[in-house]
């Protein structure tokens, strides 16, 4: 059976971080939604999936709301690294 789009598979989560590019140069900021694994790639242990919580900031001008959760091992996901892992299961590189 399907899941919607609001429920994440299970063994997965899915939030809204900020993309700045992937270049060197400034491209200014975009929100993607992306649905990674819910266990943290540096040890494996759960990821803050009960913790996930709205963030308002402001750049160049314009109003953006993202995720942020915290990991309980103190692990830090950088939105960086939460969109390679994205990028990387898209593409059929991840497990």
């Amino acid at each position: 059976m399907p899941t919607s789009s609001t429920t994440p598979a299970p063994g997965t989560m899915t939030v809204r971080v900020c993309d700045r590019g992937t270049g060197r140069d400034y491209v200014g900021v975009s929100v993607r939604t992306v649905t990674v694994s819910d266990r943290c790639p540096q040890c494996d242990g759960p990821r803050g999936v009960d913790t996930i919580r709205n963030h308002n900031f402001h750049e160049d001008g314009e109003w953006y709301s993202v995720d942020r959760w915290t990991n309980p091992c103190g692990h830090i996901d950088m939105y960086s690294a939460v969109l390679a892992e994205f990028r990387a299961i898209q593409a059929g590189g991840a497990e």
